[in-house]
């Protein structure tokens, strides 16, 4: 891996700590929808992030181009979509499942990519692509219980919502690279919170009555899910093509799962050890590869 240029490995520090923060949001958002309905919560999160991002961008809006209003428009559209589907699932579904099927759908990027960008997932991509789809079903499903995956309406939403989400990285792997990354994520809240403002009805009431667990809960969701694992994902797609990213948001249900088990109160099973080890091992042979093909650096010249 340390073969792997310094671009590489910002891009691949950046979206791993995106993942694991997005991963704990499985069980916060589970929880949080015992006080907070689906749209409402989806709307809350990502108007009061736009309302962050925008007030931190505002020293850089003169570098909004049409490239980056278009791409942060389509990537937030996206956004508004996936996050719902999911948010709606959740209600009727687990964590551990919601985390299976999530992956299983972003991975879905890794194909979009090929006639959208011309990025064609090589050999080894979709080696690790069947690996990180194995490991989740394992790890995911492992976490259900005896009764395993129930196909219904929950399951259906969450996969919508991923598909629709794999979107999300197809369109920043074409606009991200020559945008602000700041701007960009501002302007991608800023459409999520526009495209959700029709349906949103008196989604602010439900935040009034909100406890202090419920209120930590948002804040969560706010900072850590709609700002800082954003802008940290887009840092990484200016990086990174798009299968690979796609390969590692499967490291998602890895940190859903863990914090499932730990804090969630959802049942173990000892299938997580061997699930968890097929995703980083998929994700382990692609970046391996890639290293592979990365130039040795070369050596110093010798002292004089």
């Amino acid at each position: 891996m340390t073969r792997l240029p310094r671009t590489q490995l910002r891009g691949l520090g950046a979206i791993l700590v995106a993942t694991l923060l997005w991963g704990a949001t499985f069980v916060v958002i589970r929880d949080s929808l015992h006080a907070i309905p689906p749209l409402a919560l989806v709307f809350g999160r990502f108007a009061a992030a736009s309302v962050v991002l925008v007030v931190l961008a505002a020293p850089r809006w003169r570098r909004l181009t049409r490239s980056t209003l278009l791409g942060g428009t389509l990537a937030g559209v996206c956004f508004a979509g996936g996050y719902l589907a999911q948010a709606i699932g959740l209600t009727l579904t687990s964590a551990g499942s919601s985390a299976f099927l999530t992956c299983a759908g972003t991975l879905l990027a890794a194909f979009y990519a090929w006639p959208l960008l011309g990025q064609r997932p090589s050999g080894v991509l979709l080696q690790g692509v069947v690996l990180a789809l194995a490991g989740s079903a394992l790890l995911s499903l492992g976490a259900l219980g005896p009764h395993g995956l129930r196909v219904g309406a929950g399951e259906l939403w969450t996969l919508a919502g991923a598909a629709i989400f794999s979107l999300q990285i197809v369109t920043l792997a074409r606009f991200a690279p020559g945008a602000d990354g700041l701007v960009l994520a501002a302007v991608q809240a800023l459409a999520v919170t526009v495209v959700l403002l029709p349906f949103s009805g008196r989604a602010a009431a439900p935040f009034a009555a909100l406890g202090a667990a419920d209120g930590w809960r948002f804040a969560y969701l706010v900072v850590a899910g709609s700002i800082v694992a954003p802008l940290l994902q887009i840092v990484a797609q200016r990086l990174l093509p798009a299968g690979r990213i796609a390969l590692l948001f499967a490291l998602e249900p890895v940190f859903a799962v863990a914090v499932a088990l730990t804090l969630g109160g959802e049942s173990f099973s000892a299938r997580w050890w061997l699930g968890a080890a097929l995703i980083i091992a998929g994700v382990v042979r692609v970046e391996w590869a890639a290293a592979a093909r990365s130039p040795r650096p070369e050596a110093p010249p010798a002292a004089a």
